[in-house]
């Protein structure tokens, strides 16, 4: 059980059964290894597959007429990436790795079997993509209504506290590969303005620049300045609903 990346992810929200376990096995695919700055997929493309981040980094992206870029999303071990698009014949964002990265893949044609199946996987499933959803619902907030300070903030409070929902090993700090240039394609900043607010965190000693990376020194520091409130990262109360389900 502990060579599937898939019923790892599962397990970070519910126990499994040995069976639900088997039947989420049967979904994965030999893992696929990928190089640093690597396309997943494309807009566009014809979807048939979820992935699961078994090891490092990714990002979900749209491009935009002007030939800028947004990013939606940071993924970090653990996330399964395309279960948004699920109700969709084709891709909708463009997904890159950020490190090297290994994922595996399983096909969205056969999650009708599972759900049929298991009532568990079924909820946990839908739990996974409310999760999904508050954090995008979080991210316009931080994009709309917040100054620069907060939002960079904010962002990079939430990146490390989902990397410890996941049980990443970490070391004393967090090491993120976040370039300067993602970071403004992530919170809608132009390059002046991220070196600037980079800077007066720096100054704080809240964070630490490395070369296309951001290592946090301070997280409580960081959340004092963002005023964050993680109760959108907290899966309690839909636990409570796939248990209710199956029981």
């Amino acid at each position: 059980m502990e060579h599937s990346c898939i019923v790892r992810h599962f397990q970070h929200f519910r126990s499994l059964s040995e069976s639900d376990a088997d039947l989420l096995k049967t979904l994965e695919q030999d893992p696929v290894k990928y190089r640093k700055n690597a396309t997943v997929w494309s807009e566009h493309e014809e979807e048939t597959h979820f992935f699961t981040l078994k090891s490092g980094w990714a990002c979900a992206f749209h491009n935009l007429e002007d030939g800028s870029r947004q990013i939606l999303d940071i993924f970090v071990p653990g996330d399964i990436i395309g279960i948004r698009e699920c109700a969709f014949r084709r891709r909708l964002v463009s997904v890159v790795t950020l490190t090297e990265a290994e994922l595996c893949p399983f096909p969205q044609d056969r999650l009708a079997k599972v759900f049929a199946q298991s009532s568990t996987l079924a909820g946990l499933f839908f739990m996974i993509s409310s999760a999904d959803q508050a954090i995008l619902l979080q991210r316009l907030i931080n994009l709309g209504r917040r100054n620069a300070l907060v939002k960079l903030s904010h962002f990079l409070v939430e990146i490390c506290e989902r990397l410890k929902r996941a049980c990443v090993e970490l070391d004393q700090d967090f090491h993120l590969p976040l370039s300067q240039a993602l970071l403004g394609d992530a919170l809608g900043l132009s390059a002046v303005h991220v070196n600037r607010t980079v800077k007066i965190l720096k100054e704080k000693q809240l964070i630490g620049r490395g070369h296309g990376s951001v290592d946090v020194l301070d997280l409580n520091g960081l959340k004092e300045i963002a005023n964050f409130d993680d109760s959108y990262l907290e899966r309690g109360s839909l636990t409570a609903l796939v248990d209710g389900v199956t029981e």
